[in-house]
C-alpha cells in the first residue's frame, strides 16, 4: 500500500470514529501508528477529545443517566478449550463488522490487540490452573475492528463445564454503556422542567432523612463549581466554605447539593478528576509520568501512582506501557 492509499485508509477510520461519536457510541478510539506528520498527530488528538467530551458529558447532570443510557451486554463469545470460538451474539457483527464465518471457528485471540493478548493468554493460563469446575473473572480487553477502530471494554470471563458435551467451555461478556435514542430527548425535557423545582431526600450523618430544596439558580451555582474544579485541577482546593462564599451558595448546599448532582462528594470528585485526566495524559502524550502527576494537582508522584492503581487497578506506568505497546503495532 502507497502513501496515498495509507493516508486515505487513515482519514476514513477519523471520519468513522466521528460518525460513530456523533451517533452516541462512545466505546471506540483510533488505532495509533508509528507515523510522525499532521494526520497522526490529529489521531491522537481525537482520540483524547473524545475522552474528554465522553466523561464531560457523563458527569455534567443535564440528563438522567440511568435512564437516558444503559448498560447493555454487548458481546458475548463462547470459547471451547482451543481458544475457539464456537457461538457469539448478533451484536458482534454490529460493534467488530466482522460476518459470521469471519467470527465462527476461529480463534478468539485473533480479534484483540497486541497487548490484549498477552493479558488473554495469561487470563487463560490461570483458568487452566484453577481446579474449580466454575470460575469468573473480569478482564480489561481492546478489540480491533474490521475498520481498524480499537474497541475497548471491561469483560466478565466465566468458564464452567457444559454437562451436554461434557467440555470445558469459557464465556467472555462485555458490558458497554450505550445510548437509548428513544429516551433521549424525552429525558432532557423532563430534567429541564423538573430542575425548577427538585427536592432530594439526603441523610445527614445521624442517618436521618433531610429534605433539601434545590432551585435552578442553585443548580447553576453548584455547576459552576463543578466546573471551576474541571479547570483547576492543577491547583488545590479550597475549603468548601470559601468555595460557597466564592460561587453564592453556602457550605451546606454545596456539600449536600453537589452530591446530589453529581453522585460524590466535592472532594471524590476532583479526584476522579484528576485521576481521569492523567489516564488521558498518559495514554495520549509523551508527558512524563511524573510531569502528569504536577498538571492533575497531586502532591508527589509517588502519591499519584497510590491513588492511580487504587482506582483501576494498575499503576501509570503499566498503563503507559500498555499504551505505547498498542500505538507500535
Amino acid at each position: 500500500m502507497n502513501d496515498d492509499e495509507t493516508n486515505k485508509e487513515r482519514i476514513e477510520q477519523i471520519h468513522t470514529m466521528l460518525m460513530e461519536f456523533a451517533s452516541g457510541n462512545f466505546a471506540y478510539k483510533i488505532e495509533r501508528s508509528n507515523l510522525d506528520d499532521d494526520i497522526e498527530a490529529l489521531t491522537a488528538l481525537v482520540n483524547m477529545t473524545f475522552e474528554e467530551i465522553k466523561a464531560s458529558f457523563l458527569h455534567q447532570g443535564y440528563v438522567n443517566l440511568n435512564e437516558t443510557y444503559k448498560h447493555l451486554v454487548q458481546m458475548f463469545f463462547v470459547l471451547d478449550s482451543n481458544d475457539t470460538i464456537v457461538a457469539f451474539n448478533a451484536r458482534i457483527k454490529q460493534m467488530l463488522l466482522f460476518d459470521d464465518d469471519e467470527l465462527q471457528e476461529k480463534a478468539f485471540s485473533t480479534f484483540l490487540t497486541q497487548d490484549s493478548k498477552l493479558a488473554w493468554n495469561g487470563l487463560k493460563s490461570k483458568l487452566a490452573l484453577t481446579n474449580l469446575d466454575a470460575h469468573e473473572e473480569f478482564i480489561m480487553l481492546s478489540f480491533r475492528t474490521k475498520q481498524k477502530l480499537i474497541l475497548t471494554t471491561n469483560c466478565l470471563v466465566s468458564k464452567f463445564i457444559d454437562r451436554v458435551n461434557k467440555s470445558k467451555r469459557i464465556v467472555v461478556t462485555s458490558i458497554e454503556l450505550i445510548k437509548n435514542s428513544t429516551e433521549r430527548e424525552t429525558e432532557l425535557r423532563k430534567t429541564v422542567n423538573s430542575s425548577k423545582n427538585k427536592t432530594a431526600n439526603l441523610t445527614n450523618i445521624t442517618g436521618k432523612s433531610k429534605p433539601l430544596n434545590l432551585s435552578f439558580t442553585d443548580i447553576r451555582k453548584i455547576r459552576k463549581v463543578h466546573d471551576h474544579i474541571i479547570n483547576n485541577l492543577d491547583k488545590p482546593l479550597s475549603p468548601l466554605i470559601e468555595l460557597a462564599h466564592t460561587f453564592g451558595t453556602n457550605e451546606y448546599k454545596l456539600k449536600y447539593g453537589f452530591k446530589q448532582l453529581y453522585g460524590q462528594t466535592v472532594f471524590r470528585f476532583l479526584i476522579n478528576e484528576r485521576l481521569r485526566k492523567a489516564s488521558v495524559l498518559i495514554q495520549h502524550t509523551d508527558t512524563s509520568i511524573k510531569e502528569v502527576a504536577h498538571v492533575t494537582g497531586f502532591i508527589s508522584a509517588p502519591h499519584f501512582s497510590k491513588a492511580f492503581k487504587e482506582k483501576y487497578g494498575y499503576t501509570p506506568r503499566d498503563l503507559r506501557k500498555r499504551s505505547n505497546n498498542d500505538d507500535s503495532l
